[in-house]
């Protein structure tokens, strides 16, 4: 037995130093990749018994944590309730101790788990529906019962479990594991309940000193530091294609800092905009005077009445004004400087109106589009004397 489980360890480390060792894992944080689980089963003395006949039930529990894709350590604990003949309360085989507990053995140890599908075949990145463990371990068994035999029942042992677990993933995420594990679990080393010497203790694997068992487990893995429940592979990049990734890295870097020296021009370009905008609107508006070689009104001396020869003049004003609804029309009267200077004052004001009327009454433009201003007598507007008793237009937009 010593030498088919040194060969076992042995094999067992060579998978997992072999299996999946380069690239790594994302999820493997402390406190990743973590688990709980219960468990529940029959078992019974392995010889010099009728199993089925002298079965015991069995519930219990375990937490643990996976390393790794291929190894995982965990404790647990078991309570057995039944105390039938040649079971694993006395692995001696003899009589069991008898009493009136309701929980008769506690088994409460820890394990490894070897996942041998991922050791032979490497991980794939999640959990295979169907996996395999290899589970030894080492636990402390306590017998409740309080009438020991002849033959040495022993109250305290050490027991040594093989196990293998043929476990069913499932769940959203694989975050469940359903299990069925068959194990046998060795007595290595126990004392009586009467003598506590060395004399009386067992240090030996010995089938006479075992039981079988058979538990169903349920396990939920947490969630872990990844987002899954599971660990996810690391895939190694290609030099080349790291060297191009930082390259394009590299490339829009030099794209943004460009880009925020333009969009610091932009901004500075918009603010300037803004400001003579302001400075625009601040400005009082001053109406520009639009000069379409608009004919002058004359009029004979002292008179303030259009004669017909002008009214066409009058005439071409008005059309200018219709055809272009926007424009307004700025008339100024003159009277040439002979005759009192109040006369002339009225007479400039008169034949600005004169045109105004004429405008309005005959040709239909609104009087609101046209200003008329009297600017009194003038000898500096036309050379010819006589051309300064007159009427000014200017268009405006």
């Amino acid at each position: 037995m010593k030498k088919f489980l040194l060969t076992l360890a042995v094999a067992v480390s060579a998978l997992t130093a072999n299996a999946q060792d380069e690239g790594g894992f994302y999820g493997n944080k402390f406190f990743d990749n973590c688990f709980i689980g219960v468990n529940g089963g029959v078992g019974a003395g392995t010889t010099h018994n009728a199993i089925f006949k002298n079965t015991n039930w069995n519930a219990g529990l375990r937490l643990g944590k996976f390393f790794s894709p291929i190894f995982g350590f965990g404790i647990e604990g078991n309570l057995y309730f039944n105390n039938r003949h040649g079971s694993y309360v006395n692995p001696q085989g003899g009589n069991n101790l008898s009493g009136g507990n309701t929980v008769h053995y506690s088994n409460v140890g820890f394990f490894g788990m070897i996942n041998l599908m991922n050791a032979v075949g490497n991980y794939l990145g999640e959990p295979r529906k169907f996996e395999i463990f290899f589970v030894p371990g080492f636990s402390w068994g306590h017998n409740f019962g309080n009438n020991p035999t002849p033959e040495g029942t022993k109250m305290n042992t050490l027991n040594n479990k093989l196990a293998f677990d043929f476990a069913y993933n499932f769940g959203k995420f694989q975050e469940w594991q359903l299990y069925l594990e068959p194990s046998i679990n060795y007595c290595i080393a126990g004392v009586d309940h009467e003598n506590d010497d060395h004399s009386n203790k067992i240090v030996k694997y010995n089938i006479n000193n075992s039981f079988l068992q058979l538990n169903l487990g349920l396990v939920y893995k947490f969630k872990t530091s990844n987002g899954a429940h599971n660990f996810m592979l690391v895939e190694a990049c290609d030099p080349m294609e790291l060297d191009a990734l930082n390259n394009a890295v590299n490339d829009l870097r030099a794209k943004d800092s460009a880009n925020v020296k333009t969009i610091a021009n932009l901004e500075k370009e918009v603010k300037d905009l803004q400001d003579a905008l302001n400075e625009c609107n601040a400005k009082p508006t001053v109406a520009k005077v639009l000069e379409p070689n608009l004919p002058a009104v004359f009029y004979q001396v002292n008179k303030a009445v259009i004669s017909p020869a002008q009214q066409q003049n009058v005439q071409i004003a008005a059309d200018v004004l219709k055809n272009h609804p926007t424009y307004r029309l700025q008339v100024k009267g003159y009277a040439s400087p002979e005759g009192p200077h109040a006369n002339n004052t009225s007479l400039g004001i008169r034949r600005a109106n004169a045109v105004k009327d004429l405008l309005t009454k005959k040709y239909g433009i609104a009087a609101d589009r046209i200003e008329a201003e009297g600017c009194g007598e003038t000898d500096q507007l036309f050379e010819t004397y006589e051309f300064n008793r007159c009427a000014i237009l200017f268009l405006k937009k």
